[in-house]
């Protein structure tokens, strides 16, 4: 046993190896670095462009933010802040220009290892899209009476709808833009109409028959909704998507509101004669009110967000009333005073406007309330 001047050598350490040097100055610490790469140039408004960071040494863990004018999503379309690669969104448009102006996202991108930690920021620009939009006038027609041996039609004209308006709007992309043919196809051009008026009634001697609907109501008569009709692209079948960049598609609007009226009482407890006027048509009112908005749609965008997936282009609003006398005593063809009205139309506007469309699902032709009930004697 030793008890002094021993010559032992030293034990080796068994406490934590000293940290690498951020810098990589040891050998065996390279450098921690991370690099942002884009698989696109720019980005297209609502199509997700593909982000993937490099980081070196590999092993290590990614971390994300975006600022600006974008989202973060994985291929599912789900929001995602971590791994290597990543989807950034945008979509975007200027509500009061009708257009959709360039937007900025910058990514940062944070890269831990345990050898250390690098960061890495890109800016990201989301390409402009313009919108040329000429022909906008829209005819008015008239909303008439049309009386046949059965009752009585108030309407538009033969041949001639109450409001028809046919514009024509050319996508202009940016130069930019890295995938334009797909781009291009991405929208599609459109009208949206709702109901903000309605006033329905049908009066009887002892009768009043009133059609009602919850307002503001999504106007449609062909869909696909939310859209009013198909007549896009000027095509019947369905929407149509611009072809390319420079494409113009030629798109038709038009609505024709009618309520129909028998000449006698349909209420199996309404009185008959006499008086002679009892079961007779006596009175109709019939007017309605619309905003309508010729939109761009973002189709990509509006699978996930459809309430926020157009650039609206033009708005307008406008009218239809003919509320008439009726005098059954007459000869059918001449019963209904007065006989006819314009429509009144309002200036087309670019953009959206101050009001919103109704997106949601019920529309009138569909989804009215009919209400038939005894009334005072007129």
């Amino acid at each position: 046993m030793c008890l002094s001047g021993c010559n032992n050598p030293s034990k080796p350490s068994s406490g934590p190896a000293a940290a690498c040097p951020v810098d990589g100055s040891s050998p065996a610490c390279p450098t921690v670095k991370v690099v942002i790469n884009l698989s696109q140039p720019v980005a297209c408004p609502g199509h997700p462009l593909s982000i993937t960071a490099v980081g070196t040494p590999s092993g290590g863990q990614y971390s994300w933010t975006v600022t600006g004018d974008g989202e973060l999503v994985d291929t599912a379309g789900t929001a995602v802040s971590t791994g290597a690669t990543v989807n950034l969104r945008s979509f975007k448009p200027d509500d009061a220009a009708g257009n959709i102006p360039q937007r900025l996202a910058t990514l940062k991108v944070t890269y831990t290892h345990p050898q250390g930690t690098a960061t890495d920021t890109k800016n990201v620009t989301i390409h402009k899209i313009d919108f040329e939009v000429t022909n906008t006038a829209v005819m008015p027609g008239v909303t008439q009476v049309n009386e046949l041996p059965a009752g009585v039609v108030l309407g538009n004209a033969p041949g001639m709808a109450t409001m028809s308006t046919t514009p024509s709007v050319k996508i202009k992309l940016d130069p930019s833009c890295p995938r334009k043919p797909d781009c291009a196809a991405n929208h599609q051009v459109g009208f949206l109409q709702t109901v903000v008026t309605n006033d329905r009634r049908i009066r009887y001697t002892n009768t009043l028959i009133q059609v009602t609907v919850v307002l503001p109501i999504r106007d449609q008569i062909a869909g696909p909704a939310p859209f009013y009709n198909q007549s896009y692209g000027g095509g019947l079948t369905g929407l149509v998507p611009f072809s390319a960049d420079g494409d113009t598609e030629v798109v038709h609007h038009e609505d024709s509101p009618s309520q129909n009226a028998a000449w006698s009482d349909p209420r199996v407890a309404a009185p008959g004669p006499p008086p002679a006027t009892n079961r007779q048509l006596r009175q109709l009112f019939f007017s309605n009110g619309f905003h309508v908005w010729l939109v761009v749609q973002n189709i990509e965008w509006s699978r996930h967000d459809p309430g926020h997936s157009f650039v609206y282009l033009r708005n307008y609003s406008w009218s239809m009333s003919l509320n008439v006398a009726v005098d059954t005593t007459k000869l059918v063809g001449s019963r209904c005073t007065p006989t006819s009205h314009p429509p009144t139309i309002g200036a087309v506007s670019i953009g959206k406007g101050a009001s919103d469309p109704n997106l949601s699902a019920p529309y009138p032709n569909v989804n009215n309330n009919v209400t038939v009930k005894a009334a005072p004697t007129i």
